[in-house]
């Protein structure tokens, strides 16, 4: 919990936001801990950039986050990108400006380009999901799927939080981040069991799967899989070298106009 909370006082845009109150302007009288969670995150804030105090304790926002997930009640070991994401989907929840109740999902018209494709599946997330932590946080996905018989494309947009990312197989010299981003992009074959069913064959086809981003959040989360998934499962201790700033993963864009 504690490096959670550091990385997000730390993050700017974050701090910002709930340090100027602009947060209270958002807050849900309908979620599940009625705005509490938020509140005590402020709160937290607050205190740790006041500057009254070298240390301070966070009794009060762990015990709202275990009020809100009773898994995290007591003082065992918890993994940091699990409580990230409840904790992110929690202020989301206590934040959310968007529509309540079923979410509707219709199909989009004929004929859409994969720009106008994104930018509608992007409106209908928002419709049922729209808060500042979303406009920091999510991202959306493209997956490009294409037919080795027919050649047709069939191509989804889908919203992330988070991006679990495969460490390279090579061994030797140390992976980079962008190593890791090209493993996660790469083509992927679909045959046997795999085939999935062909929009335009209508039966099932050997094809390709490809990931591209095509909106890439403000802060973006990253998830090293540290699980080896042959013959047995074992954790991997490879480092990964990424660069302190200046980022550049414009390779890995869907570059859809």
């Amino acid at each position: 919990m504690n490096s959670i909370i550091q990385f997000l006082s730390h993050s700017r845009i974050v701090r910002e936001y709930f340090l100027s109150r602009k947060y209270k302007e958002h807050l849900s009288g309908t979620s599940k801990m009625q705005g509490r969670l938020a509140e005590e995150f402020a709160s937290l804030l607050s205190d740790m950039w006041s500057g009254k105090s070298d240390v301070v304790t966070p009794n009060k926002f762990k015990s709202a986050v275990a009020k809100s997930a009773p898994r995290f009640v007591g003082y065992s070991q918890q993994d940091s990108q699990e409580f990230l994401r409840f904790f992110l989907e929690g202020l989301h929840e206590d934040l959310n400006r968007g529509k309540k109740g079923k979410r509707r999902m219709e199909d989009p018209p004929k004929g859409l380009t994969d720009a106008q494709l994104a930018e509608h599946r992007w409106r209908e997330y928002l419709a049922y999901d729209n808060s500042s932590i979303v406009n920091i946080f999510v991202g959306l996905l493209k997956s490009t799927l294409t037919c080795s018989a027919c050649n047709h494309k069939s191509v989804t947009f889908d919203p992330f939080w988070d991006l679990s990312l495969p460490l390279p197989r090579s061994k030797g010299s140390c992976p980079n981040l962008q190593s890791c981003f090209s493993e996660f992009t790469q083509e992927e074959i679909l045959d046997g069991e795999e085939k999935p069913t062909c929009e335009n064959c209508k039966k099932r086809q050997k094809c390709t799967k490809q990931f591209s981003i095509e909106r890439f959040p403000p802060i973006l989360v990253l998830h090293l899989k540290r699980f080896s998934e042959v013959r047995y499962r074992t954790k991997l201790s490879t480092k990964v070298d990424f660069p302190v700033d200046s980022l550049d993963l414009s390779d890995f864009a869907s570059g859809t106009e």
